[in-house]
């Protein structure tokens, strides 16, 4: 059989993929090269735009031409929905609604992190690896950070993604990261097989991601090497390709990489959990904490797993982060999820590898349990824990003593 010639990196990495799917993948995979950008996938373009008849409802305003529209009496809905820096506001808004103001506050990844990124403990130098969807590569949030973008499967065909950029500023991009200066190398792959109703959760792609990151982190200086793999993905035992995902987890760590998923079956990660925020609160203050969006209503009928202070919590709702539409444009997010979570958690840990090079992942777990300051919030007259928020000044000054 004849192939084209592979005139551009794009051509050249589907071509790899169209030969890897007819040998079967028997073959180990090659050894990635740093440096290396596989292809640039299109900006996304918003469901807003694609069908601008439709009833997209009032949840996803993300490129949105609202301009015609009376939105005063929305408040509660707009204070829930998901907006971009390409939304078009009308004039007619409830007073209390103020987009730009909600987007800036998102854009603080909180905590007291930009104090410490101003002392320059800005997680420079360490490498922080993503598994996740497909990627802006030219985002300002990373893009003059990106040391690797490499694409695997249905994700070589797809433009930008909504979750890509995401998680890769929520965990080092440059105004909206957890580390500003961190290094990003990215693997953007199917977290299963088939679509729709046919699809089926596989962790085999991602065990085999996590591979191919091991070997390139062999072939890294010292000064880059990879010292975190984030992956915003949970899977169950019988999950196919769990056995596979958790013994390269288990490499990686033997390796001296970190790994950062949702896994409440895994000591090292159960006790991490994503938290909301006031509307227009302060993303640095104790007192403006929330629970989250997504477990809120656990925690008041008895069912959350964290009353007795036991889980880790760092921001979720409320971000705003890199978006798809553009190299310069950001998403507000008002729910998040333990996707927003996972990220946070990694570019923590760069943090404190920049300040202890020589931490390991248990003990940057058991600083911050240390350092962690409970919180509660008040329903019904009724008090309700939900856990300890992370105190990343406190858990780095503990590593460095």
């Amino acid at each position: 059989m004849k192939f084209p010639a592979a005139k551009s990196p794009a051509a050249l990495c589907l071509l790899l993929a169209l030969l890897a799917l007819l040998a079967g993948c028997a073959s180990p995979p090659p050894i990635l090269k740093a440096g290396s950008v596989c292809r640039r996938p299109e900006a996304a373009v918003s469901f807003w735009e694609t069908d601008p008849e439709a009833d997209h409802g009032l949840s996803d305003l993300r490129g949105a031409d609202l301009r015609d529209m009376d939105l005063t009496d929305m408040e509660d809905i707009l204070f829930s929905a998901d907006f971009d820096t390409k939304t078009q506001w009308p004039d007619a808004l409830p007073e209390s609604f103020d987009p730009e103001r909600l987007l800036e506050l998102g854009k603080d990844p909180g905590l007291g992190l930009r104090a410490l990124h101003e002392r320059g403990i800005t997680g420079k130098g360490v490498g922080v690896a993503i598994i996740d969807q497909t990627l802006l590569v030219e985002h300002r949030e990373y893009g003059d950070r990106l040391r690797l973008y490499q694409e695997y499967h249905t994700s070589s065909q797809d433009p930008a993604s909504t979750h890509g950029p995401a998680v890769a500023s929520i965990a080092l991009g440059e105004t909206v990261g957890a580390a500003p200066e961190a290094l990003l190398y990215f693997i953007a792959d199917d977290v299963g097989t088939g679509t729709g109703s046919s699809f089926v959760r596989d962790m085999t792609y991602y065990a085999e991601d996590v591979e191919r990151l091991l070997s390139l982190n062999e072939t890294l200086p010292e000064s880059e090497k990879i010292r975190v793999i984030s992956m915003s993905v949970g899977w169950m035992p019988d999950t196919p390709g769990a056995e596979e995902i958790e013994a390269a987890i288990q490499r990686a760590r033997e390796a001296g990489v970190a790994v950062v998923c949702v896994n409440s079956r895994d000591p090292l990660l159960e006790p991490w959990m994503g938290m909301g925020r006031a509307p227009y609160g302060d993303p640095n203050a104790l007192e403006d904490c929330r629970p989250g969006a997504f477990w809120e209503e656990s925690l008041y009928s008895g069912e959350y797993r964290g009353t007795d202070g036991s889980l880790l919590l760092v921001p979720m709702d409320r971000r705003a982060t890199a978006s798809p539409a553009g190299e310069a444009e950001y998403a507000f997010f008002a729910e998040g999820g333990m996707s927003w979570a996972v990220p946070y958690v990694a570019g923590l840990y760069a943090l404190a590898c920049q300040v202890k090079p020589e931490v390991t992942y248990e003990e940057f777990l058991s600083a911050a349990r240390a350092t962690a300051r409970p919180v509660s919030v008040r329903k019904g007259g009724t008090e309700f824990p939900y856990g300890c928020v992370v105190d990343p000044a406190a858990l780095l000054e503990a590593l460095a003593a």
